[in-house]
């Protein structure tokens, strides 16, 4: 195939496309952007390596500044810690992909000539004036931004092979005639169900075993029990479990902070900690004065975690303390901790023997409550079927008079009281998800099978739950209307194409290189990122 596009590597698109990276380029890079300095405090030599070649720190940090100001520009807000990881894993990613398409543009011969290189430049809006290119504007722009017009030219070259690349592995998308009709018919092909859900797991709550069920259920299913068993080590090869509450003060060194805000953040958490001692409530300070969003409304409460979960140092201390000690503070990379363990779960190795009555009663009881499910469901679909309504046969009030009988009480599971629904219009490409339900492929296919009006004559067993439904509307496709929405759909599906394609492309180029990542930069211990402040 990269023998087509090598041949094609001129082609109408690739030009088109000139106008748009290079807009895209001098938003993302361009003059006063943040990226595109590496700053104080990069000290590795490479964030990545790819088949051997070294990604500069600079080249990341410029697709992390990117990602984190898209992310602020639509009001994100705030980065936490972990989504600024996150984040970082991403940017290092995308670096890493961007070289893997450049080695293999270079490898099939892919170029831009000195020529198309110097009408890009020419293109760009930021070096007009009165809409002509102006060279002592250009000049000024790119010293600010990239020191000299070479460093530019070459990021831009290198943009710009990058860009024919993908372009051009784009534009062996292919989308046939019976494909585009196919998608319209599927899209067009609409229906609106009503329906009720009828949850195992509310079910779950009525239903109690009985010690001689569990006996019989013992008795009878052997094989199924120890399957559960083997297929659930975690839970029955307990490891070493910490219950604890923490205070988080956010230490975090922004270019220019330097060790005075390190100092700030240290004499804070030692403020909190003399309050701990003094007899303050631990979870009220926590609730009152951490920094940790995720945790604070809960008065620190990071529930129960094994080894493995957090950071070093923090489960390091948290592992060794008893329940009710409070720490001294600790440093993690995200600041300074108190920790106060509440309660410590020793190692167990549960047996087979010993778990066998609670596997028989978890899965009897699943059972039970499906058979609930289901039997309630029915019940509400011979009353519909014989001619009532979703309302009338799930009244939503006790004592609801239906159509001037005697008042009759709703239908609930697990204590909740099942309502009808709509599920809104949905069409055959949705398949086999039907909105509200879930993956229901039997559900599904009836639904659009049907007309409207038409009560559906089973009850469908989800993953989920048990369901029960009507065909409120129908809508189906006009093949008549197809020429008018043809380029819609050609369009539609030559875009997905081109997105597989380059997902399978990517994902092969992948597998065939060999790449080294540098993730002290993604964990952010090697410089602190403009973006990275309180």
């Amino acid at each position: 195939m990269l023998d087509t596009l090598r041949a094609n590597s001129r082609s109408i698109l690739t030009y088109v496309l000139f106008g748009i990276i290079i807009v895209v380029f001098v938003v993302s890079f361009g003059p006063g952007s943040r990226g595109c300095s590496s700053g104080p405090g990069a000290t590795e030599s490479w964030a990545a390596k790819v088949n051997g070649r070294a990604v500069a720190p600079a080249d990341f940090e410029q697709q992390y500044g990117q990602l984190a100001r898209m992310y602020q520009q639509q009001g994100g807000g705030e980065l936490d810690a972990l989504f600024r990881t996150r984040l970082r894993q991403m940017a290092l990613d995308q670096v890493v992909q961007r070289e893997l398409v450049e080695q293999e543009a270079h490898h099939q011969g892919i170029a831009v000539s000195d020529e198309e290189l110097n009408a890009a430049v020419h293109a760009i809006p930021a070096f007009q004036s009165v809409g002509r290119f102006d060279l002592e504007l250009y000049k000024r722009a790119v010293a600010n931004a990239y020191g000299t017009t070479g460093a530019f030219e070459e990021r831009l070259r290198k943009d710009l092979v990058y860009s024919r690349m993908m372009a051009l592995l784009r534009s062996s998308a292919r989308v046939t005639e019976d494909e585009v009709r196919d998608a319209y018919l599927a899209d067009n092909d609409r229906v609106t169900l009503e329906l009720a859900r009828f949850p195992y797991a509310a079910a779950r709550q009525e239903v109690v075993p009985t010690d001689a069920q569990v006996k019989d259920f013992i008795a009878r299913n052997g094989p199924r029990i120890e399957a559960f068993y083997k297929d659930n080590p975690g839970r029955f090869d307990q490891k070493k479990r910490v219950r604890a509450r923490h205070i988080l003060v956010k230490a975090d060194d922004p270019a220019g902070a330097g060790a005075a805000k390190g100092d700030v953040a240290k004499a804070r958490i030692d403020a909190l900690a003399a309050r701990v001692k003094k007899g303050e409530d631990f979870a009220k300070v926590a609730s009152e004065a951490s920094d940790d969003p995720g945790s604070r409304e809960r008065g620190g409460d990071l529930g129960f975690f094994s080894a493995g979960v957090m950071a070093k140092a923090f489960e390091d201390a948290a592992m060794k303390m008893k329940p009710g000690e409070v720490s001294e503070p600790v440093r993690t990379q995200f600041g300074w901790h108190l920790i106060k363990v509440e309660e410590v779960k020793e190692p167990e190795q549960i047996t087979l023997d010993k778990a066998r009555p609670e596997i028989a009663r978890e899965l009897l009881q699943e059972e039970l409550g499906k058979g609930l499910a289901v039997s309630r469901a029915a019940a509400v679909l011979a009353k519909v079927r014989a001619g009532a309504s979703f309302a009338d046969a799930l009244p939503e009030a006790r004592g609801a008079k239906v159509r001037g009988k005697a008042p009759v009480e709703p239908v609930k599971l697990g204590g909740e009281v099942v309502r009808p629904e709509d599920t809104g219009s949905f069409n055959a490409s949705s398949s086999p998800s039907v909105p509200r339900v879930g993956p229901a492929p039997e559900l599904f296919a009836d639904a659009l099978k049907a007309s409207a009006g038409q009560v559906l004559g089973r009850v469908y067993e989800t993953s989920t739950g048990a369901v029960v439904a009507r065909v409120k509307e129908r809508q189906r496709p006009d093949p008549a209307a197809l020429p008018a929405s043809r380029g819609e759909f050609e369009t539609r599906l030559r875009m997905r194409r081109e997105g597989e394609i380059e997902r399978a492309w990517m994902d092969d180029l992948r597998k065939r290189a060999k790449v080294d990542l540098n993730q002290a930069l993604v964990r952010g211990e090697t410089r602190a990122s403009p973006y990275e402040g309180d």
